[in-house]
């Protein structure tokens, strides 16, 4: 994945009169699109050149599907973004105009004065009192001397989350709702609006290639389905972003209650009889059928009537770029202490770590993630060759015949309905080569040389390994907070959290991923449901300070956090730290995927 950085995309819509390229009919106002992005900056700030291609992406989908004539305005000075507000800002509006502002730059958040910014072309790298960035309470302040009726400002930015008053329930129902594609059209705009959406909350930085623009483009090629596309469209496909999290709400006075804002699509509510939305697009670039206008036909219609003819002509059969792979969290780096004086001896002594910027999956792997890995390599685990897994059989740990990674704790086949529960019965072997193997899958480079019990590392590479132990704890603790167990630090409600011993949770052995609530990072089970393996011989903690340790180069056992169903609190805490050697396996041990962020 490429460097996270901060960095800002501000989307600002605003009414104003402008005849646009290929309107939809139904459209009796205009639309107006200006893009404002940053990839070269004058003062030192790392560059962003993932903005251009989503921004001219946006801007394509806008002007070809949705009749909003576009201006781009690549790499301005602070005042270069003010004097262009002004210009339009000065425009005659009717009613139902609108208008984009797009911005695509750095952001920066000020905890000392609760100021958030976004950083232009000529912003300084550091600057004590922000004179050279443009804050968001100066930008919201010139937004709002717009005397257009509906604005939108879209922040895909670090820390983005300090703009405007968040909405804290689902989205109002207004009366023309239910009504057909034309009343969505004509009524939409009934009353004046200033909405906003952010890529996140006031604590939480966004990738340089930005999801948050991902979801936007989507639900704009929704649109060709749709017709119509509303504020709730935007939010509902904002939503599925898991990390980091996006918010909406509105900003300034102007805004009244049921304000919207609409994007119709240029064929929106044809009446064409026995034309599917997918007909329709289809007859819309016969004139054209170059790869680009195909892709992105199959991109809106996914499962469309031509699918089998495009696959064969190419068309779809692209790997995953790295920089898409789902279900991973961005962990932003940090110093915590690590470590804890209330536990076990091997966690003291508590020392300072710094760990730099990382991803981790959400969950811990699956059943059915790591049956896919078997399926496809016929891999042999440790369990398969040596005599099967431990199991508890009431009274010790024994290792029983048969029993392997298809098994649930008490040692009998899994059915199909629990594909979704933790892996068990893998050792550490076993899952640094799932790592290894789910790196070739999605085109990444392998982290692991494996020789036969020997292992060795690549840390450069960008293919998914086993967080470290102090990557593990610190995203535990919520980037390393001081956090007993993995969310909460009480005791009472710790059941809420984790799975752990007893059924009184609802589990007497092991739950699905995300049958609890997630810690502070978004990721679920790091207190307990399975034991974690890490890719750490375990060793004493050393006193000094350390920065992205790797724990030492060789050792009897690897280290295990976390702890399962069968443990108690004491075990689940975020600090305690447990071992095993890495071909051992047991009902209570499956591990989760961690990344780079490079």
């Amino acid at each position: 994945m490429k460097p996270f950085t901060c960095f800002f995309t501000l989307l600002l819509l605003s009414a104003i009169a402008f005849h646009p390229f290929a309107q939809s009919p139904l459209r009796t106002g205009s639309d107006y699109a200006v893009f404002f992005y940053v990839t070269m900056f004058q003062n030192g700030w790392d560059k962003l050149p993932e903005t251009e291609a989503e921004v001219k992406a946006i801007a394509s989908e806008l002007e070809s599907n949705y009749g909003f004539k576009v201006e781009l305005v690549p790499n301005p000075t602070k005042q270069q973004v003010f004097d262009k507000i002004v210009e339009v800002n000065k425009r005659k509006y009717s009613a139902d105009d609108q208008v984009l502002f797009f911005f695509s730059t750095h952001g920066h958040f000020n905890k000392d004065t609760d100021r958030g910014y976004l950083v232009l072309a000529d912003g300084r790298l550091y600057d004590q009192y922000g004179t050279s960035w443009l804050s968001y309470d100066d930008l919201g302040s010139f937004i709002t001397a717009s005397p257009c009726r509906h604005v939108m400002l879209a922040l895909d930015a670090c820390y983005s989350g300090s703009f405007g008053d968040r909405w804290k329930g689902p989205p109002d129902e207004l009366p023309w709702d239910n009504t057909d594609c034309k009343g969505l059209a004509k009524n939409a705009l009934t009353y004046a609006s200033r909405i906003y959406f952010t890529s996140g909350n006031r604590e939480q930085r966004t990738p340089a290639k930005s999801r948050f623009a991902k979801q936007w483009l989507a639900a704009l090629r929704e649109g060709a389905e749709k017709g119509v596309l509303r504020k709730k469209n935007i939010r509902s496909y904002l939503d599925d972003v898991d990390f980091p999290e996006p918010e909406g709400g509105s900003f300034s006075s102007k805004h009244e209650a049921g304000g919207d804002f609409v994007f119709v699509y240029k064929n929106a509510c044809s009446t064409t009889p026995g034309l599917t939305s997918d007909q329709q697009h289809w007859l819309s670039i016969q004139s054209d059928f170059s790869k680009a206008n195909l892709q992105k036909h199959l991109d809106m219609f996914s499962n469309c009537q031509h699918k089998e003819v495009l696959n064969s002509l190419g068309i779809g059969q692209t790997t995953v770029a790295p920089d898409d792979l789902p279900d991973m969290i961005f962990v932003q780096g940090g110093t915590f202490q690590m470590g804890s004086n209330d536990g076990d001896s091997d966690e003291k002594p508590i020392h300072s770590v710094t760990v730099s910027d990382f991803n981790l999956k959400i969950t811990e792997e699956t059943v059915e993630e790591f049956g896919r890995f078997i399926t496809a390599t016929s891999y042999q685990t440790d369990a398969d060759k040596n005599g099967g897994s431990y199991i508890w059989n009431g009274t010790e740990w024994k290792l029983t015949p048969g029993v392997n990674w298809k098994c649930d704790a008490t040692g009998k086949v899994r059915p199909t309905s629990e594909k979704n529960h933790p892996v068990i019965h893998v050792s550490w072997n076993d899952a640094v080569a799932y790592c290894n193997w789910r790196s070739e899958q999605d085109g990444l480079q392998k982290v692991y040389s494996i020789s036969g019990s020997s292992v060795t590392p690549n840390w450069n590479a960008n293919g998914y390994r086993l967080p470290t132990e102090a990557e593990w704890e610190f995203a535990a603790r919520s980037r390393g907070k001081d956090e007993k167990w993995a969310g909460t630090n009480s005791e009472s409600s710790l059941s809420t959290y984790a799975n752990a011993t007893g059924s009184s949770d609802g589990y007497e052995y092991t739950a699905p991923v995300r049958s609890f609530r997630a810690n502070g990072l978004g990721l679920y089970d790091m207190s307990g449901n399975v034991w974690e393996w890490c890719w750490d011989w375990k060793a004493d903690y050393p006193s000094s300070s350390q920065t992205n340790p790797h724990g030492p180069d060789s050792g009897s056992s690897r280290v295990l956090r976390g702890g399962s169903w069968d443990d108690g609190p004491s075990y689940l805490r975020c600090a305690y730290r447990g071992n095993s050697i890495p071909d051992n396996r047991y009902g209570i041990c499956g591990f989760r995927l961690a990344r780079a962020a490079r």
